[in-house]
């Protein structure tokens, strides 16, 4: 099993999205110090606010201790669910940029993935929520989050196996910056200053939880081929698709990439292991990648 860095053991726990659960507290907290982590709760991670867990001003306040006090490491969500992106006109970009930490968290908080590595050249990660490792089963393996987290660079794929020939929508080579995230709240961003910014031969990565139906991953994904996404990129990496997500028949998951991709040559994979998987691989901002299928 592999070792937290002393320089990452401190860990900031904050709540940018929706309200925490705290049914779910102590064992996920119980878990995060098994891995190595000294965890702490930012002064608002347990409030609870109607849609949100706090006051846009208390949550931005939050994020800005957390990475301003030398005390933490690093910084993780607390959970996922909506509405952080209220947040993105009130970060202080430029402290953030003096102190710099790593942030991890996947789905809504895909807006801080984004915008902290865009805005701040923090390095962010599509990983695991403290929510998420509440889920995970006692025995669930973390080497490759903790790996990437001390390591960036040692990101070795987007499977836990071996790639299989189920996962290959289409055959080629990718090689350049992972970006991507959540794709309803990408979506979500486009049209604002906050929007993705995807880089020329980026490989983009997408999945969601089972809230997009089929229409609705037809519709974002349309978007983001009239916006010029996949002009630029080098290759597209579909997460798990959730077995609870409902396609309509002649509307299948693929059919839409056939509509969405199917004029473009570069290589598309399928049911990949991070985002809305159980125990999902952490998927590293701005690292460069290569991978011929």
């Amino acid at each position: 099993m592999h070792t937290i860095p002393e320089n990452l053991k401190n860990l900031y726990i904050c709540t940018p999205a929706a309200p925490y659960n705290p049914d779910y507290l102590e064992k996920a907290l119980e878990r995060l110090k098994k891995l190595g982590f000294n965890p702490t709760l930012s002064k608002h991670a347990m409030d609870n606010n109607g849609n949100v867990s706090a006051s846009i001003e208390d949550r931005v306040s939050d994020i800005h201790e957390g990475f301003t006090n030398p005390a933490y490491n690093m910084i993780m969500s607390s959970r996922g669910g909506w509405n952080s992106n209220e947040l993105l006109p009130y970060l202080d970009y430029e402290l953030i940029k003096s102190h710099p930490k790593p942030f991890i968290g996947f789905s809504d908080p895909t807006t801080l993935d984004v915008n902290l590595y865009q805005k701040s050249n923090v390095q962010t990660y599509y990983g695991s929520v403290m929510s998420w490792i509440y889920f995970d089963p006692d025995e669930a393996n973390y080497d490759q989050m903790i790996e990437v987290l001390t390591d960036p660079n040692s990101f070795k794929g987007f499977y836990k196996e071996p790639l299989q020939d189920e996962h290959i929508f289409r055959h080629g080579t990718m090689s350049g910056t992972l970006t991507g995230g959540c794709i309803a709240i990408l979506s979500s961003m486009i049209g604002t200053q906050y929007a993705l910014q995807v880089p020329e031969g980026a490989i983009l990565f997408l999945e969601d939880d089972d809230e997009p139906t089929g229409y609705l991953w037809q519709q974002k994904l349309m978007q983001m081929k009239q916006v010029g996404y996949f002009d630029k990129i080098s290759g597209l990496v579909i997460g798990k698709i959730l077995p609870t997500t409902k396609f309509i028949k002649g509307s299948e998951l693929k059919d839409i990439l056939n509509l969405a991709v199917g004029e473009y040559d570069f290589p598309v994979l399928l049911e990949a292991d991070f985002g809305h998987a159980a125990n999902p691989l952490a998927v590293p901002y701005g690292i460069n990648y290569s991978l011929t299928v």
